[in-house]
């Protein structure tokens, strides 16, 4: 959740990813015949594949096992084998296992962030002949989803599904502005004008109502970089852009909506609002006008579930005036599969990962979750299809703009230290130019050491 997890590390958005990653179905379905605590027993034993009797599959994120092991059950009980799921696993426990002799046979993770690290450690199965002797459909999945997996030449991991996000608009809001309900801002530019005329401030200089806030509920860098222009790390992802023109122009672009009304006051404002995954939630509350958000927020366990009365837009997030070639620009990430190099019987693992990738399992999987399909044909399913503003999330992981994060072995150190950056430049005033540059020495240098290895 996600989706991303889609990246940011403030502690708010730790909370949230599990959430977004997966998001609780609709309707939880029947409990698997195990007992949770039996499976998770199991599971943590590891791995065994062979013989075709155990397959052990850990999630990272997950907050309803019992669907995701309902779902397995079914290539268990169809391939005579037992499917045990242990979800959600902790970091920890996953990097324990990569480095032990028993990892789980497939590992679904809540987005490629660590990917690249464990490539180069030798702790991932490269996919590509594993994909074509069992028949998965490369050209079937989403090319900006399918490119996180991939590492140089090779392909690591496969995508299962995805999230990306818009513009939601508040259309009760946008009417008390005087503002077209049914007109979202197009540009930048545009979004600016409208987020001034949407905010309010009372008599004491308290901000009562606000237009927007760039990283409301938790950073959105990858989505503006674009718009921008560029990204932090170079398409071959050996060079650090850290302190590159477009990094710089997005976060000066983010401050403005600070600096208008005081850090102080916009974080006490943001802090009034209630729980991410709530009715109190700020734009769900009608407090924030206008909030980038991700595909699962239209579904049934937030706003259709939660505000079904809520009077609403999504749009494509807008794109910079003088750049109207970046429309739709929008950045994908999400849940993707490995297999860790360490297990049993390789065969067994790649065979239970092509019924994962087929079109079938996908859209029931996304579906439960709200979350989108990596399948092209999965996406033609009709229930994806129910919902007018999910399907506009569908059509942008499938733009020609759609782009996805370039991950390196240092990924997790660059999130980290951007993170930072960004909460000093939008929080504190800070000047983004001298941060960029030195975090741009630094983890350069840290780089360059991971790729010499």
């Amino acid at each position: 959740m996600p989706g991303k997890r889609f990246w940011i590390v403030l502690t708010m958005l730790v909370v949230v990813v599990g959430l977004l990653a997966a998001c609780a179905p609709a309707a939880a379905p029947e409990t698997s015949e195990a007992p949770a605590a039996d499976q998770a027993a199991a599971s943590e034993a590891g791995g065994s594949g062979a013989g075709g009797e155990t397959l052990n599959v850990w999630i990272t994120w997950g907050d309803n096992p019992a669907q995701i092991q309902s779902l397995f059950n079914q290539y268990g009980e169809a391939n005579g084998v037992e499917v045990v799921v242990n979800s959600p696993v902790d970091n920890d426990k996953v990097i324990a296992a990569l480095s032990g002799s028993e990892p789980p046979d497939v590992l679904v993770l809540s987005g490629p962030d660590d990917v690249s690290t464990w490539v180069t450690e030798g702790l991932l199965e490269p996919l590509d002949d594993l994909a074509a002797a069992n028949g998965i459909d490369l050209e079937d999945i989403y090319p900006a989803m399918l490119a996180q997996g991939k590492r140089g030449d090779s392909l690591y991991a496969l995508p299962w599904g995805s999230d990306t996000y818009g513009l939601y608009w508040n259309k009760d809001l946008f009417e008390e502005a005087g503002l077209d309900p049914e007109k979202p801002p197009q540009t930048l530019e545009e979004l600016v004008e409208y987020a001034d005329k949407l905010t309010k401030v009372d008599a004491d200089g308290k901000i009562t109502q606000i237009g927007f806030v760039p990283d409301f509920s938790w950073s959105h860098i990858e989505q503006y970089a674009p718009m921008f222009g560029g990204y932090w790390v170079s398409d071959d992802g050996t060079q650090v852009l850290l302190d590159s023109q477009p990094i710089i122009d997005a976060l000066k672009w983010e401050q403005q909506f600070y600096t208008k009304y005081g850090p102080e006051e916009v974080l006490r404002f943001v802090s009034s609002t209630g729980d991410y995954a709530s009715a109190e939630n700020g734009f769900m509350a009608g407090k924030v006008a206008m909030t980038v958000d991700g595909e699962w927020m239209v579904g049934p366990n937030f706003i259709e579930g939660l505000k079904p009365d809520l009077w609403y837009g999504v749009a494509p997030f807008p794109y910079p005036e003088a750049y109207p070639e970046r429309a739709n620009t929008n950045a994908v990430g999400g849940t993707v599969v490995v297999i860790p190099s360490g297990v049993k019987d390789v065969d067994a693992s790649a065979k239970l990962l092509a019924w994962m990738m087929s079109p079938e399992v996908v859209a029931e999987e996304m579906i439960a979750n709200y979350n989108l399909p990596s399948s092209k044909t999965a996406a033609e399913d009709p229930r994806f299809h129910e919902n007018e503003k999910f399907v506009i999330f569908m059509e942008l992981a499938n733009d020609p703009n759609a782009t996805t994060q370039i991950y390196t072995p240092v990924s997790s150190e660059i999130s980290t230290e951007l993170s930072l950056i960004e909460e000093q430049v939008l929080h504190a005033g800070a000047d983004p130019e001298p941060l960029l540059k030195d975090a741009q020495e630094k983890l350069q240098a840290e780089l360059d050491k991971a790729l010499a290895q």
